[in-house]
């Protein structure tokens, strides 16, 4: 190295423009049995082991923990498979939003239970006393079950994750107002175009989930916790109020706009890499498919297998008589397959949505799905079933990205309607590859800014200085309601009091009349 170049090196390094880089240890805990959410947190702890550090992810076994030597896996065994089967499409359709409700709270409930009495939680709250954590990331999409663990391991700086995009309740946790006049809560079928009784649905169902988890499933989850971590954990409530920072999947410009207070980071999409490639016989079969490709998969919950006969029989028929190639993830063997229909049991979503020669996704709606679909500028046909997947098509549908089907009045006629109504009408397309451009058009990808804050905490040991006052103000006091009430109750005192004075003054003015009278 020439002197010059030293001297460009030591001067570099003076003036602090090296970028910083240290190893830490690092736990993510996640008690949510779904492939899909596992999938967005693993692109986390991947992204964090490719800056150095070391990660221990505590959490279902959904998909392959076989990763990297800085990658250490403790699976809350059987988790996945007490609910693999609980349900199937049919029974889901048939499910209303008050039953939704009770079916999420109760398996919250379920999942802390069952995830605190696995040999894996044992295995962890067994680590050496002294064992150190830099920091902890939970998942909190369910519950906070699991974040006494940061009262085991001395309370590092702790974050919440999310792939659940940003939940009402989660949100206001944080101190982030949900505007229920226009955001729609996510268990429903509206946009943000809702009219008065909509509004008012909208407001009373969001707030009938709120006050059942507050006076009833936390106390739960809360008996569950402490039963498992001692009588010395401290409230939940506590442990919620120590997360520095919550990292949603929120993508802004597509999902509906709405305000973001600083301790909320939102970077929907984070799992998506443009840049990884398909299979070779994949790829030759998107390349050489001149009419296009039909993509039909629903999400990694939900299995296509289990469809009715007649459903599976519609879908087949209408494939049948179109030019485009279909990929259809199917998980079992399937008979009577068209010739331009592939059935794999596993496809690369990701990475055939990027793909130039597709031209339709028909899904179930999930919101990594939707996401990814917007991202690489794909119409979609939506199929919801249950939780968000109504509420992420209903947000398509108003965006004019895709057309929704109801699985229940999924006839071969409304699917080929459908398809046609897709490929027939470029309006679809052109939506959907506008919103593609905006949404690539960003000064980092979505993964980068995850990772700077989870380091940005490491590095300050925790930080509160985003949180705003409303983090620590009850709904009655945020949303002024006290001060509403009390307004109220000055006007009818002062109306009340003018209406007496009025009284009086009338009084006696009739009275003076009547005496002059009189007189």
């Amino acid at each position: 190295m020439s002197r010059y170049k030293l001297l460009l090196v030591i001067l570099t390094i003076l003036s602090g423009n090296v970028p910083k880089s240290f190893c830490a240890n690092i736990l993510i805990t996640e008690d949510l049995p779904s492939k899909s959410h596992q999938i967005w947190n693993y692109v986390v702890a991947d992204a964090l082991v490719a800056r150095g550090h070391n990660v221990t992810v505590l959490g279902p076994k959904s998909i392959s923990t076989e990763r990297h030597e800085r990658f250490h896996s403790i699976v809350l065994e059987g988790l996945t498979k007490s609910v693999a089967t609980l349900f199937t499409p049919d029974e889901l359709t048939k499910v209303g939003v008050i039953d939704n409700i009770l079916l999420i709270n109760n398996f919250a409930v379920f999942a802390c239970n069952y995830s605190v009495n696995t040999e894996g939680f044992k295995f962890l709250m067994n680590y050496p006393k002294d064992f150190k954590f830099d920091l902890i990331l939970s998942d909190v999409t369910l519950s906070n079950c699991l974040l006494p663990i940061s009262q085991r391991f001395n309370f590092p700086p702790t974050a919440a994750l999310t792939a659940f995009m940003l939940p009402p309740h989660v949100s206001e946790a944080f101190g982030n107002p949900y505007p229920l006049s226009y955001l729609p809560y996510d268990l429903l079928n509206f946009s943000d175009q809702m009219n008065f009784f909509e509004r008012l649905q909208n407001y009373a169902l969001a707030r009938m989930d709120t006050f059942l988890k507050y006076i009833y499933f936390e106390h739960k989850i809360e008996e569950v916790a402490r039963s498992a971590f001692g009588n010395d954990m401290r409230p939940l409530e506590d442990f919620a109020n120590r997360l520095s920072l919550l990292i949603c999947n929120l993508t802004p410009g597509f999902h509906y706009p709405r305000p973001i207070t600083p301790n909320i980071i939102p970077v929907g999409g984070l799992h998506i890499n443009p840049k990884k490639k398909l299979p070779q016989d994949l790829q030759q079969i998107m390349d050489d498919s001149k009419n296009g490709v039909i993509l039909f998969a629903l999400g990694s919950n939900l299995r296509s297998d289990s469809l009715a006969p007649e459903k599976k029989i519609a879908i087949l028929e209408v494939f049948g008589q179109l030019n485009q190639t279909v990929l259809w993830k199917f998980e079992s063997q399937l008979t009577n397959v068209p010739k331009n229909v592939i059935i794999r049991k596993w496809l690369p979503q990701t990475e055939i949505l990027a793909h130039p020669n597709m031209k339709l996704f028909v899904s179930h709606g999930g919101a990594l799905s939707t996401t990814e679909a917007a991202y690489f500028g794909v119409p979609i046909i939506g199929m919801p079933f249950f939780v968000d997947q109504r509420f992420n098509i209903e947000l398509v549908v108003s965006k004019k990205l895709g057309v929704k089907l109801e699985y229940s009045a999924l006839t071969k006629e409304s699917f080929l309607s459908s398809i046609q109504e897709i490929l027939g009408n470029s309006r679809y397309s052109v939506e959907i590859k506008k919103l593609s451009e905006q949404l690539r058009d960003q000064t980092e990808p979505a993964i980068n800014r995850a990772v700077f804050w989870i380091e940005f905490l490491m590095r300050h040991n925790g930080t509160h200085i985003f949180d705003p006052k409303s983090r620590h103000l009850s709904n009655f006091v945020l949303s002024s309601t006290d001060v509403l009430l009390f307004l109220s109750v000055l006007a009818c005192l002062l109306t009340y009091i003018c209406y007496k004075v009025l009284f009086l003054v009338l009084r006696r003015l009739c009275y003076d009349c009547r005496k002059i009278k009189k007189e």
